[in-house]
């Protein structure tokens, strides 16, 4: 099979790439289901024993997925997006709780860092059997495992809230890297899809149950941080390799927490703003992008030191 493709260096010349897709796809199943696709919902009806949902969403990332289930649906409109959960009948128990973040989480995304860009927003349950995630994002839609979400029981440890940190999680990816930003790929892509999510989690976090247990959350990815770096490497979180999950995620949230301690969350925020503004597709930004913007809300040099202090050094 031979070597596998070097991660491109950071400091390669800048890149614009067309690769997003029209997506225009029709998913059936058999009557008693429900077929789940990517991007937004434009029709459903059934035909000779058939159900059959056809999803049309221009400008999107190569990245769909599809499911099919008898599942119960619940939804409420929200900010004139339509936000819908399906679950198993047996796994009622989180729902609501699911409904309540989605609503906390789309209204910090879209008030700190702009419009959700789809016309739907659906959680959808998948068997506790499926690989190598817990929760993943789709434009418009986010697969959620059975055991990790839906019965899974919340109230047996109030201090943590396995919700939150996967259902704002995931959504924020609608923000950072799955639709509104196409990163190019090298040294330092997880930083603006992963590390971004993780501020945005606990940013939500922080709103729910204030800054006392959001800093809890940190230390725990402290923990996780030092535990791992010795084993799976220390590289810099701007140039933070795909797979070092202990850099993007659990640096990345001690990084961007201190950040917003360093310069203050608004200004955080407008720094991300001006990221996304900045770095629309067909331009494939790297973390440098991202860097410049939070040098250019840093008040002084000795801030912007102390911000390449939490990027770039190890």
């Amino acid at each position: 099979m031979g070597d596998p493709t070097a991660l491109k260096p950071l400091e390669m010349s800048e890149v614009f790439k067309n690769d997003f897709i029209n997506l225009n796809m029709v998913v059936s199943t058999e009557v008693g289901q429900t077929p789940i696709g990517t991007g937004n919902l434009k029709k459903s009806w059934t035909e000779k024993d058939r159900v059959y949902s056809h999803y049309k969403t221009n400008d999107l990332p190569f990245r769909f997925a599809v499911a099919s289930s008898k599942y119960q649906k619940k939804s409420i409109t929200h900010r004139g997006i339509n936000i819908e959960v399906l679950y198993d009948e047996k796994h009622p128990e989180n729902v609501d709780r699911l409904l309540n973040n989605a609503v906390l989480s789309l209204d910090y995304c879209i008030d700190n860092f702009g419009a959700y860009p789809f016309e739907k927003m659906s959680f959808v349950e998948v068997s506790a059997f499926t690989s190598g995630f817990a929760a993943t994002a789709y434009p418009a839609t986010i697969f959620m495992t059975e055991n990790m979400i839906f019965h899974t029981n919340i109230d047996s440890d109030p201090s943590k809230d396995v919700i939150n940190e996967l259902a704002g999680h995931e959504l924020s990816h609608i923000w950072w890297g799955n639709s509104l930003i196409s990163p190019d790929e090298r040294e330092g892509a997880s930083m603006l899809t992963e590390s971004l999510a993780m501020y945005t989690e606990m940013m939500i976090y922080k709103k729910m149950y204030g800054t006392e247990r959001m800093k809890e959350r940190v230390k725990i990815h402290e923990q996780i941080y030092d535990n791992e770096k010795g084993l799976y490497g220390n590289p810099p979180l701007y140039k933070v390799p795909y797979g070092a999950t202990h850099i993007a995620y659990s640096k990345g949230a001690i990084a961007m927490v201190e950040l917003s301690e360093l310069i203050g969350e608004d200004k955080v925020d407008e720094a991300l703003r001006r990221f996304l503004a900045n770095n629309k597709y067909p331009k494939k930004p790297t973390s440098l992008d991202l860097l410049e913007e939070f040098y250019n809300v840093a008040p002084d040099e000795d801030t912007k030191s102390k911000i390449d202090k939490l990027f770039k050094s190890i």
